[in-house]
């Protein structure tokens, strides 16, 4: 398995595991579903770049992690990101045979999807070496 499908799985299985998404969002999803209820999250493409160094495989993977919900108020869409993030930086330090290295939150955005709706964004870095 590689890196990349080994960060995705172990991905689902933190967010899926944080005790805030759990109790609050009506799902983890790899693609916006046809049919599912706000609060949900959806785990974007991830961006993945050679971060090799002598000797050693390593990567570096952009991951993208959406938050949709719906509301008069952001502030369930913020927490819910929060939760992304102490999920994401909570990660396992091996995965699929590399050691991680920097995990490094890129940017967070909020902002209206639609009359009632919220999209909340949290991007990562994610560095791993073989090893």
């Amino acid at each position: 398995m590689s890196f990349e499908a080994a960060l995705q799985d172990a991905v689902l299985a933190a967010l899926a595991a944080e005790p805030v998404i759990s109790a609050q969002a009506n799902g983890v999803f790899l693609e916006r579903p046809v049919r599912a209820s706000t609060p949900y999250l959806v785990v974007g493409d991830m961006l993945s770049a050679d971060w090799s160094a002598k000797g050693l495989a390593g990567r570096e993977v952009r991951l993208l992690i959406r938050v949709h919900d719906a509301g008069e108020n952001w502030a369930p869409t913020v927490a819910l990101q929060g939760a992304v993030g102490a999920a994401i930086e909570g990660l396992p330090r091996e995965i699929g045979g590399y050691r991680l290295g920097a995990i490094t939150l890129l940017r967070a955005r909020t902002v209206r999807d639609g009359a009632t709706g919220w999209l909340g964004t949290v991007e990562y870095r994610i560095r791993g070496m073989e090893g």
